[in-house]
């Protein structure tokens, strides 16, 4: 079975969920030090969200909409500001600054790809489908209080 885990993010995106399909995954990030814990930063109002590891300091941009999903990656609709600086996201309940991070992502399909994007443009190839997604949730579950929220969702098509 075929997950539409973008490239990106795919050695981190660990499946948590029975029901993921074509169509939907949601899973954990993981760093590949093996840590789960993060600092998550925002910047452009949560459409670029950058994870930097507790343990190694490794940085992960987890979604840019400017460079992500179908606006960013299909259609290269960058409208973002890149000088913008990253604001660190703290615990609305105990102001802690470390987090889970699960992630959905959501998609029109393997096949939407290929009749929308591949039959049209040899620039993309089918394997690409995965970067074209429809939609991303982040939910950030504080390590401190276990405080969890659903923090970020964003249509990107």
């Amino acid at each position: 079975m075929e997950y539409p885990i973008p490239k990106h993010i795919k050695d981190f995106f660990k499946l948590v969920d029975i029901n993921n399909n074509e169509f939907e995954a949601k899973g954990s990030i993981k760093c590949s030090c093996g840590s789960e814990t993060f600092s998550v930063y925002q910047s452009n109002n949560k459409m670029i969200v950058k994870l930097i590891c507790q343990k190694c300091n490794k940085k992960i941009i987890i979604f840019d909409e400017g460079r992500h999903g179908w606006n960013g990656f299909v259609c290269k609709d960058d409208f973002l500001d890149r000088s913008q600086l990253f604001e660190k996201v703290i615990c609305e309940k105990c102001k802690a600054n470390n987090f889970g991070v699960l992630v959905m992502i959501f998609s029109q399909g393997k096949q939407y790809f290929i009749d929308e994007c591949t039959n049209n443009d040899d620039s993309f190839s089918e394997d690409d489908w995965v970067d074209g997604f429809e939609w991303i949730n982040i939910s950030l579950r504080c390590v401190e209080c276990d405080c969890t929220e659903e923090w970020m969702e964003c249509e990107t098509m």
